[in-house]
């Protein structure tokens, strides 16, 4: 039954206050293109029918879809309806964006069955043109929610835009696993690098809204200073330690009477700091011994 044709009164008569005012939500999207916004509980598998790319004829599609539920109504966003720019999503990067806050307007409701279908994609349309003129300058920090996370690469999204952004816009060290430091659902300040509203791109980097680990190492870190480290890499014959701090690295070297067999990625040492490179930020030491973990 189309909406327009709901007796919503007596549809919505036993309902509870909570699910009275869920409903009164989505039905305002549905009526006005109002967005939304809640946080993806799961992926399901739906059928939809759908004209593929490159065909006249409608068919029977099975797709994944975002699954948000506000309190007892699932809203249910294909993968064609996530994002503005197509890519091919897959089952990685959708299943990456559990607890992502989302926005959606809703399409299409069934208020019968207890469901509703939306749009992402309209939702940050919305978003960007609301938000045109009072878009971020380059240079400026901002507030990026992160949506989706992989090992090296996350996805966040601020003002209608989504960016992928890799490690090195991410942090000043290498990180083996980027689940390790944030998970979606996360606010992060970030720089905004670059912002073109006719191109509709825009750039961030999470790691320049921080301090670099170098600044005052000085302080922290003497020359002739003993320090704890991980062993966290190896290349050309140097060492890769990076200190308990976690975000400070000391590129090493060892005795003359130390064996590189005998130092395992992942094994703590004591190192010694010895020199600085100002122009490369990058601090150099020697591996003094092996430390019991």
């Amino acid at each position: 039954m189309d909406f327009k044709d709901l007796n919503l009164t007596e549809l919505d008569k036993y309902l509870t206050e909570p699910e009275r005012e869920e409903w009164q939500a989505i039905y305002a999207s549905y009526r006005s293109g109002s967005v939304m916004h809640g946080n993806v509980v799961g992926v399901d598998l739906h059928e939809f029918s759908a004209v593929p790319k490159g065909k006249k004829k409608a068919e029977k599609l099975s797709m994944r879809c975002l699954i948000v539920i506000p309190y007892r109504v699932k809203i249910i966003i294909p993968e064609t309806e996530v994002f503005i720019t197509e890519r091919s999503t897959g089952y990685h990067i959708l299943h990456s964006m559990y607890g992502a806050k989302v926005s959606y307007v809703i399409t299409h409701i069934d208020r019968e069955a207890g469901f509703a279908i939306a749009s992402r994609k309209i939702a940050l349309d919305k978003i960007q043109h609301a938000n045109f003129r009072r878009m971020a300058n380059v240079g400026e920090r901002v507030d990026v929610d992160v949506l989706a996370v992989g090992r090296d690469i996350c996805t966040v999204t601020y003002n209608g835009f989504d960016v992928t952004l890799a490690q090195r816009d991410i942090s000043y060290v290498s990180i083996e696993d980027l689940h390790d430091i944030m998970k979606p659902g996360d606010i992060r300040q970030a720089v905004v690098k670059e912002y073109n509203p006719d191109e509709k791109i825009m750039r961030f980097s999470i790691k320049e809204a921080t301090a670099h680990p170098f600044d005052g190492i000085e302080t922290r870190h003497p020359l002739g200073a003993t320090r704890m480290a991980k062993i966290v890499g190896k290349y050309a014959g140097g060492v890769f330690c990076r200190l308990y701090d976690g975000e400070t690295n000391v590129l090493c070297s060892y005795l003359t009477m130390q064996y590189d067999g005998d130092y395992k990625t992942g094994d703590l040492v004591e190192v010694i700091i010895q020199k600085y490179n100002y122009d490369k930020k990058q601090v150099y030491g020697k591996i003094l011994r092996k430390m019991s973990k």
